[in-house]
């Protein structure tokens, strides 16, 4: 399987994510302090603006969730993204 992409602006954090990964885990696994709480899409920690590309849920996306955000603790890249998030900081690059 090909990674994807994910960029995080306006910090301009790249990083690498499978497509059998969510968005959060790949973060994390990268050293990027993305934040989230209870990793079960309710808090919106870790909710971004989606600016391009294409994710899914392994569950049906509930019809509340607006499709220009991404519940990172959920969501499986399925193109390279790109994200934004005013609180994520940072220069982490991989």
């Amino acid at each position: 399987m090909t990674d994807f992409t994910v960029t995080i602006l306006p910090a301009g954090i790249t990083f690498s994510v499978s497509p059998t990964e969510t968005v959060l885990s790949a973060a994390l696994r990268h050293g990027i302090d993305m934040p989230y709480r209870c990793q079960q899409g309710v808090c919106s920690s870790c909710v971004c603006r989606r600016q391009s590309g294409t994710v899914q849920y392994q569950a049906p996306e509930p019809e509340h969730r607006n499709h220009q955000f991404t519940y990172c603790c959920l969501a499986f890249a399925t193109s390279d993204l790109v994200l934004q998030h005013p609180f994520i900081r940072g220069d982490a690059a991989n």
